[in-house]
C-alpha cells in the first residue's frame, strides 16, 4: 500500500506529463530525487548509479568542450576573417586603398588559414608587386584551394619579380585550363608579347579558333596577338580575322573596326575600306569619324585643305559632345581660327572640354588679353578643373612675360592641384612645359606624379629620367632608372641608362660590366655600348681593356656628360696620344652644357 502512495501531496490532482515524457521524467527522478521523500527511499545502489551517472555527464561534457573548443574558435575566427574581407573589398572600391590592405592583413592574423584572407591578400601583395605575394600563393596552393583566377595571380607576381621563364610556364597551364578567358589572354600577351615564344600561345588559340568558329570575340582576341607576332603570314591571317569580325554591325564589330585602325600602315585599298567602315557603322561617334579623316589625309595629303573643309562642315549645328572631337581634331590640325568660329565664347564656357580647346586656339593666336579674361571669368572658374585653371594661369605669366618667379609659383601651384587630382595626363604636361622653359626641378616633381598614375607611367618615367638628368640629380636619376629597369627589364633604353649611371656612381661595377659585355655581344657595333664597356672597364682601372673600345667613336651620339666621361676614359687610356685625343674631345662639350656632377667631375679630371 505505502509503495502505490502518491509521495508528493502536490502532485495530487496535477494533470500527468506527456506520456512520451515520461521516461525521461522517471530518470531523472530516479538520479536526481526531486524531494527528500524521494530521496528517503532511493535504495544504495540508486544512489551510487545516480553519483556515477551524474560524474560520468560532468567528464563528457568536459571533454566535448576540450574537444570542440578549438574547432569552434576555428569557426568563429573564420567568421569574423570573412567579414573582413567583405569590408576590405568595400574598403578598396571606395578607394580606401591603404585600410583596405590593413584589414586584408588584419583578417590573416585572425585566420591565417581562411581561403578568402589569404586570396585578398594574394591580390593586393601581387598589385603591389611585393615578393611575399608568392607566400600566400603558396599557402593557397599547400591548402588546395587553387583556382584558375589564383594561377593568373601567380603569375602577375612572377612578372612582376621578373621570373619570367616561370611566368611562361605557368602560363601555358593557365591557358590550357581555359584558352578563352579574357583575363588569361591578357596575362598571355604580357608574358610573351612579340617575342619567339608566342607560338605556343597562337597554337592553343588557333585550335580553339578551329573547334568553336561562331566565337567572333575570340577570333578578334587571336587576331590581335596574331597581328602582334612580327610574323608576316601570321600577321596577314590576323587582319583578314578581323575584317571578318569588322562586318559586324555591333559594338563588337565597331571594336574590330578600333583594332584594325590601331594599325598604322594599311594598303590603299584596306586604307579605303577602313574610312569608309569608320564614318558609316552604325555604332560609330564622332571620334570615328575623326580617325576616318586622319586615314583620309595620310593617303591624300594634297587634299588636305578640302578634307579640313568637310570637317568643318560635318560639325555644324552639333550638339557640344558631339562637336568636341572637330574642333578638338582641328586644334591638332593648327586651324585655331576655325575653333573660334564653330565654338561661340559662351558655349566654350559652359562645357569644360570645349573651353580648354578654345583657351588652347586663343593661345596659339596670342589672344592673350582674351584668354586672361576667359581663365579670370567666374562662370569659367566654375566648371573649369583646378589643376588646369592653375596651368593656364601659370601659361599666363609666362606669355605676359612675369618675373620668373610668379611664373615658378603658378607651375608649383598647378603640378600640386593636378597631384591632388590625381590627373597624369595634366602633370605630363606640366613637366614638358616646365621642362622646356627651363624649370627642370618642376619638371622632375611633376614627371614623378605622372610615373605613379598606371596611364601615364611609361611616358612619366621618361620624361623622370630626362628632367633628372637635367637637374642634375643622380640620385633621383639612379631611382628612376632602377625602378624602370624593374618595371620594363627588356627596354634597351631604361637598361643602358641604368648600367651607365650603375658605373658612373661606382655601384656594382663587376655586375654592370657584365650586363655591359653581354649587350655589346648582341650588337658589337653599338657605340653607346661600346661606351658602356669601357666605362666599366675604366672603372675597374682596366685601361689596356678599355682603350680598344674608344677606337672610331661616334662622339655625336653622346651627351655632353658622356662626353666629359669619355674624355676621362680618354686620358687615362693606354693610347700613345691619349691627352691629345682627350683635349680634342673636351673642344666638342659646348660650355653651357648640364652635367651630372660626377659627369663634371670627370671633366675636370680629363683636363688635368
Amino acid at each position: 500500500m505505502l509503495t502505490n502512495q502518491t509521495i508528493d501531496p502536490n502532485q495530487i490532482g496535477q494533470p500527468k506529463p506527456f506520456i512520451l515524457f515520461r521516461p525521461f521524467i522517471t530518470v531523472w527522478h530516479w538520479l536526481v530525487p526531486p524531494t527528500q521523500a524521494h530521496k528517503d527511499r532511493q535504495s544504495k545502489t540508486a544512489r551510487w548509479a545516480a553519483r556515477i551517472s551524474i560524474a560520468t555527464c560532468c567528464l563528457g561534457l568536459m571533454a566535448a568542450a576540450f574537444y570542440y573548443a578549438k574547432p569552434i574558435q576555428d569557426t568563429y575566427q573564420d567568421w569574423r576573417a570573412e567579414k573582413m574581407v567583405v569590408e576590405s573589398r568595400q574598403l578598396a572600391e571606395d578607394g580606401q586603398i591603404a585600410n583596405a590592405i590593413f584589414k586584408a592583413q588584419e583578417a590573416y592574423k585572425i585566420a591565417p588559414e581562411n581561403i578568402s584572407a589569404l586570396r585578398l591578400n594574394t591580390e593586393f601583395l601581387t598589385a603591389m608587386k611585393r615578393p611575399e605575394a608568392l607566400f600566400f600563393l603558396d599557402k593557397l596552393e599547400t591548402q588546395g584551394a587553387t583556382e584558375l583566377k589564383d594561377k593568373q595571380t601567380r603569375v602577375k607576381a612572377f612578372l612582376n619579380l621578373n621570373r619570367g621563364k616561370e611566368a611562361a610556364t605557368l602560363m601555358e597551364e593557365v591557358l590550357s585550363d581555359d584558352p578563352t578567358n579574357p583575363i588569361s589572354m591578357k596575362l598571355a600577351e604580357d608574358v610573351w608579347g612579340n617575342s619567339q615564344k608566342n607560338s605556343i600561345l597562337l597554337k592553343t588559340l588557333k585550335n580553339y579558333a578551329e573547334k568553336h568558329p561562331e566565337d567572333d570575340e575570340h577570333s578578334l582576341r587571336l587576331a590581335k596577338i596574331q597581328t602582334d607576332s612580327g610574323d608576316s603570314i601570321e600577321m596577314a591571317e590576323g587582319l583578314r580575322r578581323a575584317w571578318k569580325v569588322a562586318e559586324r554591325d555591333d559594338t563588337l564589330g565597331l571594336k574590330a573596326v578600333e583594332f584594325i585602325d590601331s594599325i598604322e600602315s594599311l594598303p590603299a585599298d584596306e586604307a579605303n575600306r577602313l574610312i569608309q567602315r569608320l564614318r558609316f557603322h552604325p555604332k560609330a561617334t564622332g571620334w570615328h569619324f575623326v580617325s576616318a579623316l586622319n586615314r583620309q589625309l595620310r593617303l591624300n595629303p594634297a587634299q588636305r585643305v578640302s578634307i579640313i573643309q568637310e570637317a568643318i562642315d560635318n560639325a555644324r549645328g552639333k550638339k557640344r559632345e558631339d562637336l568636341l572631337p572637330m574642333v578638338r581634331w582641328l586644334v591638332e590640325q593648327q586651324q585655331f581660327l576655325q575653333v573660334l568660329a564653330l565654338v561661340s565664347e559662351e558655349e566654350a564656357k559652359g562645357y569644360q572640354p570645349l573651353l580648354e580647346n578654345y583657351l588652347t586656339s586663343l593661345t596659339m593666336l596670342k589672344r592673350f588679353d582674351d584668354l586672361e579674361r576667359l581663365v579670370k571669368d567666374p562662370k569659367v572658374e566654375s566648371i573649369l578643373n583646378q589643376s588646369v585653371s592653375a596651368f593656364y594661369r601659370a601659361h599666363l605669366a609666362f606669355v605676359m612675360n612675369k618675373p620668373p618667379e610668379e611664373v615658378r609659383s603658378a607651375l608649383i601651384i598647378a603640378k600640386n592641384a593636378a597631384d591632388i587630382e590625381n590627373r597624369g595626363e595634366l602633370c605630363m604636361k606640366i613637366g614638358e612645359y616646365a621642362e622646356a622653359r627651363g624649370q627642370a626641378d618642376i619638371a622632375e616633381a611633376a614627371y614623378k606624379s605622372a610615373a605613379l598614375n598606371p596611364r601615364t607611367e611609361r611616358p612619366g618615367y621618361q620624361g623622370l629620367l630626362r628632367a633628372t638628368e637635367a637637374n642634375g640629380n643622380t640620385e633621383g636619376l639612379l631611382e628612376a632608372a632602377t625602378e624602370a629597369v624593374r618595371r620594363w627589364p627588356d627596354d634597351p633604353v631604361y637598361v643602358e641608362r641604368f648600367l651607365y649611371v650603375n658605373l658612373l656612381t661606382g655601384r656594382q661595377i663587376e655586375q654592370t660590366l657584365a650586363k655591359s659585355q653581354e649587350l655589346l655581344e648582341q650588337r658589337p657595333e653599338d657605340f653607346q655600348r661600346k661606351f658602356l664597356t669601357a666605362l666599366g672597364y675604366w672603372r675597374l682601372m682596366d685601361y689596356q681593356a678599355a682603350t680598344p673600345l674608344l677606337q672610331n667613336m661616334d662622339l655625336r651620339q653622346l651627351s655632353s656628360g658622356k662626353k666629359a666621361v669619355f674624355a676621362a676614359i680618354a686620358r687615362d687610356s693606354t693610347a700613345t696620344n691619349a691627352a691629345t685625343a682627350a683635349r680634342e674631345v673636351i673642344q666638342t662639350i659646348e660650355a653651357k652644357s648640364t652635367m651630372l656632377p660626377e659627369e663634371r667631375a670627370s671633366l675636370t679630371k680629363a683636363l688635368r
